[in-house]
């Protein structure tokens, strides 16, 4: 016969390796900041860049309301409109002010289930948009990379 107390322990020891596991999986794989953001309609972020090699490093995100944030060197500014309702398609809006252009993936997500995906080419020389399906809950802003130059495909 199994003790309550036995019981409970292992309670407490599944939970605790349950709870490991899902940090772990949380962590950025580099151990350093996280390499994904994510924004609602009608928000924008500003990102810190760092170069490391050809490998593209996000400082410490600042958040404001769309359209009220500027980038300083080293910096980029993402925005996302509110959808348009003939369209259903909102705008990423984007200002680079790096060294380098730099891409990256919006991906448009109902809880986890992606429904709509773009891949933003960088521009130093103008801000840049493109449209991206505006019945997402969120957009996630991710695998950010130095441009490979050239037409965006």
């Amino acid at each position: 016969m199994t003790s309550i107390i036995g019981v409970g322990l292992r309670a407490v020891a599944f939970a605790a390796s349950l709870l490991a596991a899902v940090g772990a999986r949380a962590a950025p794989a580099t151990g350093g900041p996280a390499q994904s953001f994510s924004l609602k309609a009608g928000q924008e972020v500003t990102l810190p860049i760092t170069i490391e090699g050809q490998r593209v490093v996000l400082g410490v995100p600042r958040q404001s309301k769309l359209g009220t944030a500027q980038p300083k060197d080293g910096e980029i500014t993402v925005g996302l409109t509110p959808g348009d309702k003939k369209t259903l398609y909102s705008q990423v809006l984007v200002t680079e002010k790096t060294s380098v252009p730099i891409d990256f993936v919006a991906t448009g997500l109902i809880g986890e289930i992606k429904i709509d995906e773009r891949v933003i080419c960088g521009r130093l020389d103008q801000p840049t948009s493109m449209h991206i399906g505006s019945v997402s809950w969120r957009v996630s802003l991710n695998t950010f990379e130095v441009g490979k130059g050239g037409p965006c495909p």
